[in-house]
C-alpha cells in the first residue's frame, strides 16, 4: 500500500521541520508537501493528490480557519487537522465550525499527532475531550456548556475581524478581505471593544495580537 501524503501549512519553518520529523519516522506517512501560507497551500492541492491536510491557525493572509472553510467547499472529502498555539477551548469549535475534522494543540503534539493523524485518516474525527463532549451533547440535543474565555463571546465575522487586527491590517484591507463596507468593519471593531472590555483601539489591538498572533 502507498504511503499516504499529507501536507504541512504553517509559516514557522522551525515548526514545519519539526511535524516532518515526527512523523516521517513512520513509514506509511510522507510529508513532502509544505507551505507556507494559504495560497501557496491552494496552489498546491489543485497540482497534487494530498490525503490530510494539517493547518495552523493564525498565518499571513488568510488564516488558518479561512483556509479550511476553502478547502472544504472545494476538496470536501480532504480531512483538515487544525494544529496551533491557541487554546482549545474556544478555536476547536471554531475549526469544527469551518469543517476541520480534527484539532490539537502544538504542546500536545509530541504525544498525541500520529494519533490524530491515523484517526482522521481512517474516517474519524479527533478533538480534545472537553471539546468532543460539548459537541456529543449538542448533536444529542442537550444544552451544551458554553465555551470559556473572552473570545467564546464573539460571533465568526468579529472573530475574523480580531484576527486581521492581529495581522495589522487596516480597516479599508479589512473590508476588501471580506467583502464589507469599511463602515462594517468599524462597527465590528466597536463591537469588539464592547464585548472584550477594551478602552482604546489600541489596547483591543494588544488583546488581538495576545489572543491571535502565537
Amino acid at each position: 500500500m502507498d504511503a499516504y501524503q499529507l501536507m504541512i501549512v504553517d509559516d514557522h519553518p522551525i515548526v514545519r521541520h519539526g511535524i516532518v520529523q515526527l512523523l516521517s519516522r513512520h513509514p506509511d506517512l510522507r510529508c513532502d508537501l509544505e507551505a507556507d501560507d494559504a495560497q501557496q497551500a491552494l496552489d498546491i492541492l489543485r497540482r497534487e493528490k494530498v490525503d490530510l491536510l494539517i493547518v495552523d491557525i493564525s498565518m499571513p493572509g488568510l488564516s488558518g480557519l479561512d483556509l479550511t472553510r476553502r478547502v472544504v467547499s472545494s476538496w470536501p472529502s480532504l480531512p483538515v487537522l487544525v494544529l496551533s498555539m491557541h487554546e482549545e477551548s474556544v478555536y476547536a469549535e471554531r475549526a469544527f465550525a469551518a469543517g476541520a475534522r480534527g484539532y490539537i494543540t502544538k504542546q500536545g503534539a509530541t504525544e498525541k499527532l500520529v494519533e490524530a493523524v491515523r484517526r482522521m485518516l481512517q474516517g474519524g474525527v479527533y478533538f480534545g475531550p472537553a471539546v468532543e463532549q460539548r459537541m456529543l451533547a449538542g448533536l444529542r440535543g442537550q444544552p451544551m456548556e458554553k465555551a470559556a474565555g473572552p473570545l467564546a463571546q464573539l460571533n465568526e465575522r468579529e472573530f475574523e475581524v480580531l484576527q486581521m487586527l492581529a495581522q495589522g491590517l487596516t480597516s479599508a484591507e479589512m473590508a476588501q478581505r471580506i467583502n464589507r463596507s469599511i463602515k462594517s468593519v468599524e462597527l465590528y471593531r466597536a463591537a469588539l471593544r464592547s464585548k472584550l472590555g477594551a478602552r482604546s483601539v489600541a489596547e483591543l489591538t494588544k488583546m488581538a495580537i495576545e489572543h491571535c498572533s502565537l
